[in-house]
């Protein structure tokens, strides 16, 4: 399963086999999807589009997005047997949410100026910023060629304004950089936008490939809603407090880029209020003790307790709407995907 998910198949950073065995039930599906994707973007002939497409490949990630459409399809569907076009076109639109999430980053790491993506260079490092933008146009015209080829309106419907959200997303948290006088509730707002609009489109859209009827497609929406903002969270204290090896690029990359998240939030509140010593929050200072002084004040505030608070919150959220979808082994893993929020948190969280 390594070659569909990548090396770090967990959100915890110590145990990698729940991923495994929560995404059993969809892991033919998963691999078709890695396979549509894999074909939809090689098909160039163009030899030097063709080098970076490879060079992203070879990269996968975890696959979290995809895995939602199949789940949500799968848990939408119960355990009636779908049709083989309806389970096409689930692997279409898993394949395609996949692409569209390719492109972010690619945007985001040249945005950000990051340096490093899943333990390699950035695109916009290796070929330059207008390729990285070219190239991010690429993968996003890909995405909506395989969900046009799906022929459901239904899709683009919902698709639509979650990216739309999403992009607001990402200009807004650019405006907002620097700014550490945000609300807790403005930086859950921007959680909302930036990942979880995402997965609740990834859980609407491949609700839809599996029914017709709006009410199982509107409450796997408001699981992936709670599920990505819980979710955000947790990336955004790993962002924080991980390590190089475990992340896959350099720690502390929102706080050098200036983007405010709520652990970061917490923390330099925490320092200012406690801290005689001012925080140097240029960047030359933040590549050395100022980031693990930020850590240390992050462990000492309230912040843990009311970042698992929330967490907890979210992904109790995103449960109790699964209680109107019927039984199934891909509801019980959509159940399974959001408890492991909660516990790779508490990994985090407690030292």
């Amino acid at each position: 399963m390594t070659n569909v998910f990548g090396e770090d198949v967990c959100f915890r950073e110590r145990t990698g086999p729940n991923l495994t065995r929560i995404f059993r039930p969809i892991s033919r599906d998963l691999q078709a999807a890695q396979e549509r994707l894999t074909a939809t973007l090689t098909h160039t002939q163009d030899p030097s589009v063709r080098e970076i497409i490879d060079f992203l490949l070879e990269s996968p990630g975890k696959r979290i997005r995809p895995a939602l459409v199949l789940l949500s399809a799968g848990a939408a569907g119960g355990k009636s047997n779908r049709s083989s076009e309806a389970r096409r076109s689930s692997v279409d639109v898993a394949a395609a949410v996949e692409i569209l999430h390719m492109a972010s980053l690619v945007h985001d790491d040249l945005i950000d100026g990051a340096a490093v993506r899943h333990h390699r260079p950035s695109v916009h490092v290796k070929w330059g910023q207008r390729i990285s933008v070219g190239v991010g146009d690429y993968l996003c015209a890909n995405a909506f060629r395989l969900v046009a080829d799906c022929a459901d309106p239904r899709l683009f419907a919902i698709l639509g304004p979650q990216l739309c959200e999403m992009c607001d997303g990402e200009i807004q948290q650019v405006v907002d950089r620097g700014d550490f006088q945000l609300s807790e509730p403005h930086c859950l707002a921007m959680a909302e936008k930036k990942t979880a609009a995402l997965f609740s489109a990834c859980c609407g859209a491949g609700a839809a490939t599996a029914v017709s009827e709006p009410g199982a497609c509107h409450a796997l929406q408001e699981f992936g809603l709670h599920f990505g903002i819980a979710f955000q969270m947790l990336d955004d204290c790993r962002d924080l407090l991980g390590d190089r090896g475990g992340l896959g690029k350099t720690p502390g990359q929102d706080l050098l880029a200036g983007d405010v998240t709520l652990p970061l939030l917490y923390a330099i509140s925490y320092c200012c209020q406690h801290s005689e010593e001012p925080l140097q929050l240029d960047r030359h200072a933040l590549r050395g003790l100022e980031l693990a002084r930020i850590s240390e004040a992050f462990h000492s505030s309230h912040a843990p307790a009311r970042i698992a608070e929330l967490i907890a919150s979210h992904v109790n959220r995103a449960k109790q709407v699964l209680q109107s979808i019927v039984d199934s082994d891909f509801k019980h893993s959509l159940r399974h995907l959001a408890d492991d929020v909660a516990v790779s948190a508490s990994h985090i969280l407690v030292r």
